[in-house]
Parts: structure tokens; C-alpha cells; sequence
């Protein structure tokens, strides 16, 4: 039942981002209230339950990503637009709601970054040591990278530039493999 519940409170969060309420969630399984109660305590465990999932889908991902016998601009390309299928369409609030009224649960998302970040780093150096990147200083890259990451969970920076996150990452990495110079 909890995996049902998940599924449903996507479905909220991708309608009315995480303003949606119990009843909300009820009405759409066409359940009672009470039956959501009886498999997450509140609404705060039931956040935590699916960060704690999609965050556990982009680690695996990631992992994936890292053990992949592929170029190292292959796999930077792929762990820098990892995304959880099911939040690709989340009500575009989703990151600042988060923030705002979820804060330990936006800790998980702050921590799994800084994980990405560590792992973008060790891959940035695989690279140069392979000779597939030249030099480059990593702690500066991974500084653009993180930045990037607080303006790409921005909705007002996606919406204002007609971007997905996923676009966006894309065009940062492209801007830094091949520059903004025509050659």
C-alpha cells in the first residue's frame, strides 16, 4: 500500500506541488484519510518517504553511471542530467517548496547533491589523469557546477530562460566541453 501511496502523492505533488494535502491524496486513491494514516503518520513522513526514494533512484543511477565502461565526457554528460523519472514533470514549485516547508527533507536533496558534486570531481579527475579532459582546475569547475545547480532549482531562472532542468544542465555542459566560440 505504501508504494501506491507514493505513486499517488507523485501524481499530487506533479498537479499541485507539495501544497497538495491529505485529502487531496485520499480523494485520488479513493480512500479514507485515515487509511493514508495508517501507513505514514503525517505528511512530513510521507515527504520523507518519497525523497528518500527518489533520492535512492538517482544514486542508483549515478552508480550506474560511474561503473559504465564509457568515455569520461560520456559519463560526465549522463551524471550531470540525471533526473528521477518521476519528478521530471513535478510542479515546477517543487524545489522551493521543499525548502521553504520541507527543510530536513531538503537537507537529503542538499546532501545527495554534495555527493554528486564529489563524484562529478573524482570523474573530472579520472579524466585528466586518461588525457580525455586537459587540466583544469576541479574545485572550479565543481563551484560552476554547484552554482548551477542552486540556479537550475530555481523556478523562476527555468521559467524566465524556457529551460528544463534537464536542458539546462545539458547547455551548461556543452558551454563547458566545447565553449561558447565558433571554430
Amino acid at each position: 500500500m505504501k508504494n501506491t501511496i507514493l505513486a499517488a502523492a507523485i501524481e499530487e505533488v506533479t498537479l499541485r506541488g507539495l501544497r497538495f494535502t491529505m485529502q487531496d491524496l485520499a480523494t485520488r486513491l479513493r480512500v479514507s484519510k485515515r487509511s493514508i494514516y495508517e501507513n505514514f503518520s503525517s505528511k512530513e513522513e510521507l515527504v520523507s518517504y518519497m525523497v528518500d526514494a527518489i533520492l535512492t533512484d538517482m544514486s542508483t543511477q549515478e552508480q550506474a553511471i560511474l561503473e559504465a565502461k564509457t568515455s569520461c565526457i560520456n559519463r560526465l554528460e549522463q551524471l550531470l542530467t540525471v533526473h528521477p523519472y518521476e519528478a521530471e514533470m513535478f510542479n515546477k514549485n517543487i524545489y522551493e517548496d521543499l525548502r521553504r516547508f520541507f527543510p530536513k527533507q531538503w537537507q537529503k536533496v542538499e546532501a545527495a547533491r554534495q555527493l554528486r558534486l564529489q563524484r562529478i570531481e573524482q570523474l573530472l579527475e579520472a579524466g585528466i589523469t586518461a588525457r580525455e579532459l586537459r587540466p583544469v582546475n576541479v574545485g572550479l569547475i565543481s563551484e560552476v557546477i554547484k552554482s548551477s545547480f542552486d540556479s537550475f532549482t530555481s523556478y523562476h531562472f527555468l521559467e524566465q530562460n524556457k529551460l528544463t532542468y534537464k536542458e539546462a544542465m545539458e547547455s551548461l555542459l556543452s558551454i563547458m566541453l566545447e565553449g561558447i566560440a565558433i571554430k
